[in-house]
C-alpha cells in the first residue's frame, strides 16, 4: 500500500517518520509538500497539516479517487480561530470530506467541537481518532524516573524558545512569593539542545514549566515524562487532558502567580507521590512510535476500503 503524507517541512517529515519507520515494509511511504502533491501516487492521502495540507490533499484524492487523512495541529486550530466565520467553511468541508480526522490531543477536539456547525461538528467527530505525537525513540530507550527524595531545593524548568519567555514574568513573581516564605526554588530556561544536553538538563530538574496556553506540541511534554519531571501545564493547552490530574502534573491558570506558587508547592510536597503516578505510566506506550505504527496501519488499512 502506497502512502502519500503531504507535510510543509522536514520538521513534518521527521515527526512522522518516527511512527512509520515502525511500519511493516508493504507500507510505501512518499513524503510531498502541497506544491509537489501532483506528481504523488498513492492509496491513501495524509495532509499532516489541515489548514497548510488538507486543501491540496482533498483536490488531489478528489481528483483520484482516493481516500484522505487529515490530521489537525495546534496551529491549525490558532489560524482556524482567526477566520471569519464565512471564510471558515472551506477548512470545515476539508474535514467534513475526510476520511479519518485525527487530532494530536483531547484538549483539541474539545476547543474545535466548541466551535465547528452542529452537523459539520456531528461529522467530523463521528470519524475522528486521537493519536499522541510521538516521541523521538532516544527517550524512550532512555526512560528514566526521578528519584522520588523531599524536594529541599526546587529546581524549576523552562524548554523553549527565546521569544516565547514572556510569560514566565507571572513565574517569576511566583517564585519571589515563595522565596519570601523561605522556600529555595530556582529557574533555568533552555532553547534549542542536543537530546544529549537536554536529557541532562531534564535529569537535573525537579518541574517543567510549560505554560504558554498556545503551545504547539507535546514533544516537551513527554520528554519531561520520559525523565520523570511533573509537568505544570495551561489549562485547555494540548498537554490538558491527556492524563488524569495529578498523575503526570497540574494544570494551572498562568496568569497567576498566586496559582503557579500554589501548585509549585503542591508539587513540592506530593513529589514522591506524584513520581510514583509517573513511574507507573512508563514505558509511556501512548508516545511510542512502535505502538502507534499498529494504530496507524489499521487507520491505513481502513479508509483505503472507505
Amino acid at each position: 500500500m502506497k502512502i502519500v503524507h503531504v507535510i510543509v517541512n522536514e520538521n513534518d517529515k521527521s515527526r512522522v517518520e518516527r511512527v512509520t519507520r515502525f511500519m511493516p515494509e508493504e507500507f510505501e511511504h512518499q513524503y510531498v509538500t502541497p506544491a509537489e502533491i501532483g506528481s504523488a501516487e498513492g492509496d491513501v492521502i495524509h495532509a499532516h497539516r489541515w489548514f497548510e495540507c488538507g486543501q491540496a490533499a482533498a483536490k488531489y484524492a478528489a481528483a483520484k479517487g482516493v481516500p484522505y487523512v487529515v490530521e489537525v495541529m495546534q496551529s491549525d486550530l490558532d489560524a482556524y480561530h482567526k477566520l471569519f466565520v464565512f471564510s471558515k467553511r472551506g477548512a470545515e468541508n476539508v474535514l467534513a470530506e475526510a476520511a479519518r480526522v485525527v487530532f494530536t490531543s483531547q484538549s483539541q477536539q474539545e476547543s474545535l467541537a466548541q466551535h465547528l456547525p452542529s452537523k459539520t461538528a456531528d461529522t467530523v467527530f463521528f470519524h475522528s481518532m486521537m493519536l499522541l505525537e510521538a516521541l523521538d525513540p532516544f527517550w524512550i530507550s532512555n526512560i528514566r524516573i526521578h528519584p522520588p527524595t523531599a524536594l529541599v531545593h526546587i529546581k524549576l524548568l523552562y524548554v523553549g524558545p527565546s521569544d516565547s519567555h514572556h510569560h514566565l514574568d507571572v513565574v517569576h513573581h511566583a517564585m519571589k512569593k515563595l522565596q519570601r516564605r523561605n522556600y529555595d526554588v530556582s529557574l533555568t530556561t533552555v532553547g534549542d539542545l542536543s537530546e544529549e544536553e537536554l536529557l541532562e538538563v531534564y535529569r537535573s530538574h525537579d518541574i517543567l514549566l510549560q505554560l504558554d496556553e498556545k503551545t504547539p506540541s507535546t514533544q516537551r511534554f513527554a520528554e519531561a515524562l520520559s525523565q520523570g519531571l511533573p509537568v505544570l501545564y495551561a489549562p485547555d493547552s494540548v498537554c490538558d487532558g491527556i492524563f488524569k490530574e495529578g498523575q503526570a502534573g497540574y494544570a494551572v491558570n498562568p496568569k497567576s502567580s498566586d496559582d503557579i506558587a500554589r501548585t509549585i508547592l503542591n508539587v513540592s510536597d506530593l513529589f514522591g507521590t506524584i513520581e510514583q503516578h509517573i513511574s507507573r505510566l512508563h514505558p509511556l506506550s501512548q508516545f511510542d512510535g512502535k505502538e502507534q505504527a499498529s494504530h496507524y496501519e489499521h487507520l491505513y488499512e481502513n479508509v483505503r476500503h472507505i
